[in-house]
């Protein structure tokens, strides 16, 4: 393609522009100058103004150039040019040639956190020699205004993040709010200050104000506080993540209205204060849950592992007696599980109180356990069983929670440093157990450590561990006791009863081990093998012909509430018992821990044709609704009821009712520990069916009923007529 040539209009040759008329470019050149919004000047070696744009004659007040030609800044300010120290600047860079570059100054006239960008040149002649200088400058008051939020801004945010100390970061807070304009003064107000912080931070501009200072650590309202005359104030709450403010800052700026984006940033600081305060609270909070109890706000065993040491560590080298008491609410659980947990809770809170009520002003209460208190006393003129007994006597008051009136007791161990351990851990232990000694002595009492405590709790654990072994070599054998039928004497039933063939002690009762498997989680084991070793004995009596009979087990809570229903199905089927011979025994206080899984659980045990009966009915607190709700086949009326009877009426009325209470409900009665053939023969009169004791038999091995079963043997059942 060809390129085609186009007419152009001719530029300016060099000789055209060097041609210009000098008068032409010099007010180009003031034309241009005059519409830059930065102040551009010229001075002499005296420092009067030779030239200045229009931006410097007006800033200056003035209404033409002329007006300024001549003068210096000490003509115009006066002594605030010396002070902003303009003339010794621009004397320096005449005098040594050196230019004075991005110079930071506050302005002489407008607002006093004016600022201008200084920058000066020394001017000379054509000959290189110095003349004067010449000076630009730029506003950057908003420029500045920026720069200090986000300096303070990053400092805040910097402080947050490090978790610095509140009270660091409140005094740095007001410090840098304070730097953000000339005559502005902040103050900080916390409420509800943790001890050792300071309620009030207020920034050093506010020191001469004394009254106003100390109105702020009173005031709760901002609005409540005034400011001297020609000064504004304003505030932000500091607002607090659970919606109260944690308190207010406070700032007071002098001689003028504060602008827009100082208020905002101000707002958003007291936000970043809130953020930081949160999380101090925070902090305080997790190490105080770390170290306290979280329902009675006392310390707690880690609290104890810590600070007891030191205790003992100051009483050893004073050679002074510290005291331990361990105490324990006596019968707390019941209460729990009768009552419902809140109650407890609020029992455990109000007895926290009490005790911390009673105690000296060094004396110390942590709660290490459920229903646990440790109490360190110091030494008093006092001795430490009259305050124990003090504390013991405070905690028994009878109180109402809910719509219940309780009075509960406690039992406390009592030990001395440094007579019966010189550690935490065997001051508390001895403690611990010469308070199992107050409960063994009949509770609501306090028993002090003796060596012998700690010989019995050997032998506990050596119980323990034969218990275990025990288990493992299969030792536990069971007897069984007839159940008879009042109205024939012929057997109705056995109850399987669990001993423990120990060898070295030989045949141990229940008393001598149920407790320890209950406390150590055996009992599930345990029970599980009495189970199945009563399922299959019943079976082979059958299986031999014999008349079948009720085989009668008892069931631990701790068994009840681990897959019962599944253990009961597996054995029978392991062992081809027919359900309609096995009957469950079940315990009052076994079941109302939680009323719904129990009645479930009795349900699906039913559905299985297994019978249920209610143990001990008659000593619990719900025995009538326990009749109505639970699917029972059979109650056993306890031995305690049968002692005195028939002699004493009132125990008599009460069998006779429960005979024909359980009668109209359609369910089974025995009665249990008949001992004598009057309490058959009054027994069979109420028309109770069945009973069980030694005045028929005691518990023996399972070949003697099978002899009593083979012949047909029949128990007699009261006195005769005859001897009535």
């Amino acid at each position: 393609m060809s390129r085609t040539k186009r007419d152009v209009a001719p530029s300016a040759s060099p000789a055209t522009a060097e041609n210009t008329n000098p008068s032409d470019r010099h007010a180009l050149l003031e034309a241009m100058i005059d519409h830059v919004p930065d102040f551009i000047y010229a001075k002499d070696l005296e420092g009067r103004f030779l030239f200045a744009n229009r931006a410097i004659v007006s800033e200056n007040g003035f209404d033409t150039v002329e007006e300024l030609i001549g003068l210096t800044d000490t003509d115009i300010h006066g002594d605030a040019a010396k002070l902003a120290g303009i003339p010794d600047t621009e004397a320096r860079v005449m005098r040594t040639g050196e230019p004075d570059l991005g110079y930071e100054e506050r302005a002489m006239r407008g607002d006093i956190d004016r600022w201008l960008m200084m920058s000066r040149v020394p001017l000379k002649d054509k000959a290189g020699n110095i003349i004067g200088v010449v000076g630009a400058s730029r506003d950057i008051t908003q420029k500045k205004a920026s720069e200090r939020l986000l300096q303070a801004q990053a400092r805040i945010l910097e402080m947050i993040v490090a978790a610095a100390r509140i009270e660091d970061f409140l005094e740095e807070f007001v410090t840098a709010i304070e730097n953000l304009a000339t005559g502005l003064a902040c103050a900080v107000r916390v409420f509800d200050a943790v001890p050792g912080e300071l309620s009030v931070y207020a920034s050093p501009a506010l020191a001469s104000h004394e009254g106003l200072t100390t109105l702020l650590s009173s005031v709760k309202d901002p609005a409540d506080l005034t400011c001297p005359p020609d000064n504004i104030a304003f505030s932000f709450d500091i607002p607090a993540s659970e919606g109260v403010a944690h308190g207010f800052v406070w700032c007071m700026l002098a001689a003028r209205t504060p602008d827009a984006a100082l208020v905002e940033f101000i707002g958003a600081a007291a936000r970043m204060a809130g953020l930081a305060i949160d999380r101090k609270r925070a902090a305080e909070h997790i190490a105080f849950l770390a170290d306290h109890d979280m329902l009675t706000r006392l310390p707690n065993r880690r609290f104890l592992d810590t600070r007891l040491p030191d205790i003992l560590a100051a009483a050893a080298r004073a050679k002074r007696k510290v005291g331990i008491g361990f105490l324990d609410l006596d019968n707390f659980k019941q209460i729990n599980d009768t009552l419902g947990h809140s109650i407890g809770d609020a029992l455990l809170s109000e007895t926290a109180e009490r005790i911390a009520r009673s105690l000296r002003r060094n004396d110390l209460v942590l709660r290490v356990g459920g229903d646990e208190f440790v109490i360190i006393l110091e030494k008093d003129r006092e001795d430490f069983e009259s305050r124990l007994q003090r504390i013991r006597a405070a905690v028994s008051q009878p109180l109402r929670l809910g719509n219940y009136d309780i009075k509960v007791t406690c039992s406390i161990g009592m030990a001395f440093f440094p007579e019966h351990g010189e550690t935490t851990a065997e001051i508390v232990a001895a403690a611990d157990l010469a308070m199992y000694e107050a409960k063994h002595n009949g509770r609501d009492g306090i028993a002090t450590f003796t060596p012998r405590m700690a010989d019995d709790l050997r032998k506990k654990f050596t119980r323990i561990e034969e218990l275990r072994k025990a288990m493992e070599r299969d030792e536990f054998v069971l007897h069984f006791q007839p159940q008879v039928d009042l109205r024939t004497g012929r057997i109705s039933g056995v109850e399987a009863l669990v001993r423990w063939q120990h060898p070295a002690e030989g045949l141990l009762g229940p008393a001598e081990f149920i407790g320890l498997a209950e406390e150590t989680g055996l009992i599930v084991e345990l029970g599980e093998a009495i189970l199945r070793k009563a399922c299959r004995q019943a079976q082979v009596w059958t299986a031999a012909g014999l008349s079948p009979v009720k085989m009668a087990v008892n069931i631990s809570p701790r068994q009840f509430q681990s897959g019962l229903v599944d253990q009961i199905r597996s054995v029978l089927k392991e062992t081809g018992l027919a359900p309609s011979l096995l009957e469950i025994e079940i315990t009052e206080t076994l079941i109302i821990q939680d009323v719904e899984t129990s009645v479930r659980i009795m349900r699906a045990i039913k559905q299985m044709g297994v019978s249920l009966a209610l143990d001990d009915f008659g000593i619990g607190y719900s025995c009538l609704g326990m009749l109505k709700t639970f699917p029972l086949s059979c109650m056993k009326i306890d031995r305690s009821f049968l002692t005195h009877l028939p002699e004493k009426t009132k125990d008599s009325a009460i069998v006779s009712i429960m005979i024909q209470l359980a009668g109209a409900l359609d369910i089974d009665v025995i009665a249990e520990g008949v001992e004598s053939g009057e309490q058959a023969t009054f027994l069979r009169a109420a028309g109770c069916p069945y009973g069980q004791g030694y005045y028929f038999s005691r518990p023996v091995q399972a070949e003697v009923i099978g002899d009593m079963l083979g012949n047909m043997t029949m128990f007699p059942t009261g006195l005769s007529k005859e001897m009535q």
